[in-house]
């Protein structure tokens, strides 16, 4: 039923301007099919019918159409159903009584049937307006990415306008207008982008609705509508370019072209598209705002890793070779006599001093260079014994004889680059030794799963505190427990990271009771088979 009104509302708007034209054949073809039966009922029954009439009218074609109908109706009645016939003149005094009242009953009864049709329609657009905005509001809440949002957007305005085509105009960082449409290969027309840069320069709208102060929605602080004066004068538009006005700067703006049939767009129109370019500039804004506090972020974080680096490096690298300036200044005077036992061995402190110095720098230029995908991996089949046997023979005696294995004896090849990896197991030791209490032993194991091999370096040391298990792998981090240990760069363990990481590899630590920590690495096993 409801469906069957709205296309008669259609159809009558087609028929004549405001439906004065319906009006009229709708008292004509009542006042014919009254005048059959004038013989058999009475003459005033014959307004309560005109009044059912004018009552239908009103509801379909509104106020006007339904005061048409009311002047007509009582000249009909009179004319036509009143003695004497076909005449407008009146014998009996009471039937001009009953025409004046049904004059002033029958245009309140317009008057008040088209004021209700009005705000039912006034309603029901209103409620097509909220629902619109509220799945647009839902759909921007999840969208994360401009040209999703954009989709959502032009579908929305095509689906509730009825427009051919829908555009959305967004600057760059170059200054221009960049496009986006529902369809990749539709491409806006010159005089399109010229209208849209005009509307983003001067933040006003072309072709809203002529007359209509859009503040009367609502919409507050919007320019007034312009016409087409400032471009073309005397141009009747079909089409519309709203500015995306955030409450900082013109996000874009948002285009909208002529209806499928051709009819200028409503106020009603008007208030749903402005309310919808205002959702769409909160997203913008909200966007920007996000990509500007992700900017400061990461300037921030990179100003936090250069005086990390520049704390830390100047340390570790100032150190030794302050120590070596020393020794080689001493030994270069000429009032002390050195003796050769002594001389030596203020050498191999300075050697080892140069060593320490050499492996800082080394471990930055390593780390840098895992970074940027520089290093080039060279992978071959290695037994692990093999490579742990490498990392043994640079450790010191001491070290190397608290060394204890837990390795299966199924354990199979690695298809790794040696380097790489020797440099990884080498960090995980210097790093257990560097905390582990000299007493006890550090435990190098593998263990073989049918999806992974891992590979473990287990301490007796203070442990890691679960706060620090993730952060333990950042560059230049060190742990609380650091507090208590020889200092150094914080590069070890970053630098196994990396390496893991490149390798498609896990790193992670595990607490040990009643003490201690164990690093494990996650290789799969298609990196310990011969299947490659």
């Amino acid at each position: 039923m409801v469906i069957s009104l709205r296309y008669m509302k259609i159809l009558v708007t087609q028929w004549g301007r405001n439906g004065y034209l319906f009006a009229i054949i709708c008292v004509a073809i009542a006042t014919a099919l009254f005048v059959l039966g004038r013989d058999f009922f009475a003459k005033g029954q014959w307004a309560l019918l005109y009044l059912l009439i004018i009552v239908v009218i009103a509801n379909i074609a509104g106020v006007r159409a339904s005061l048409v109908a009311s002047v007509l109706a009582f000249f009909t009645w009179n004319f036509f159903l009143l003695p004497p016939y076909n005449t407008l003149l009146i014998h009996d005094p009471k039937d001009l009584l009953s025409l004046i009242i049904f004059l002033i009953v029958g245009i309140t009864m317009g008057l008040q049937a088209g004021r209700m049709r009005a705000r039912e329609a006034e309603a029901l657009a209103r409620e097509q307006e909220t629902a619109l905005l509220n799945r647009l509001s839902a759909s921007l809440v999840s969208l994360s990415s401009t040209r999703a949002m954009a989709d959502t957007l032009l579908q929305e305005v095509i689906s509730i306008t009825g427009a051919t085509s829908a555009i959305l105009f967004l600057p760059t960082a170059e200054g221009r207008l960049s496009s986006v449409c529902l369809h990749e290969a539709c491409s806006p027309s010159a005089q399109q982008q010229q209208d849209a840069a005009w509307v983003l320069e001067h933040n006003k709208a072309i072709g809203l609705p002529h007359t209509v102060s859009l503040e009367k929605f609502g919409v507050q602080g919007w320019p007034a509508s312009v016409a087409r004066q400032e471009l073309q004068p005397g141009d009747d538009r079909v089409d519309l370019y709203l500015p995306v006005q955030s409450t900082s700067q013109t996000e874009g703006v948002l285009y909208i072209g002529e209806r499928k049939d051709r009819q200028p767009y409503s106020p009603h129109d008007a208030r749903v598209l402005v309310s919808t370019t205002h959702l769409v500039a909160g997203f913008l804004e909200r966007q920007r705002l996000e990509m500007a506090a992700s900017k400061v972020e990461a300037i921030r974080e990179a100003e936090r890793l250069k005086s990390t680096l520049v704390s830390s490096v100047s340390h570790e690298l100032k150190t030794p070779l302050a120590a070596v300036t020393a020794t080689i200044t001493s030994l270069l005077e000429d009032d002390v006599a050195w003796h050769p036992d002594t001389a030596r061995k203020e050498l191999e402190e300075v050697s080892a001093d140069l060593a320490h110095l050499n492996d800082s720098i080394n471990a930055l230029l390593d780390l840098s260079r895992l970074k940027s995908d520089a290093w080039m991996v060279k992978r071959d089949w290695f037994a692990f014994g093999e490579i742990l046997g490498a990392v043994l023979n640079k450790l010191p005696g001491t070290h190397r004889q608290r060394v204890m294995l837990s390795v299966p004896e199924e354990m199979p090849p690695l298809y790794v680059d040696f380097q790489q990896w020797a440099q990884a197991l080498q960090h995980l030791l210097e790093n257990a030794f560097t905390y582990a209490p000299n007493s006890t032993p550090v435990l190098v194991g593998a263990t073989v799963t049918p999806q992974e091999l891992h590979l473990w370096v287990e301490d007796q040391g203070p442990g890691i505190s679960a706060e620090e298990h993730e952060r333990i792998f950042e560059q230049f981090f060190r742990g609380t427990a650091a507090a208590t240990a020889p200092s150094g760069t914080g590069l070890g363990l970053a630098i196994t990271a990396e390496i893991v990481r490149a390798s498609g590899g896990r790193i992670w630590v595990e607490d040990v009771q009643p003490h201690g920590a164990r690093f494990v690495i996650a290789m799969p096993r298609e990196m310990a088979t011969g299947d490659h």
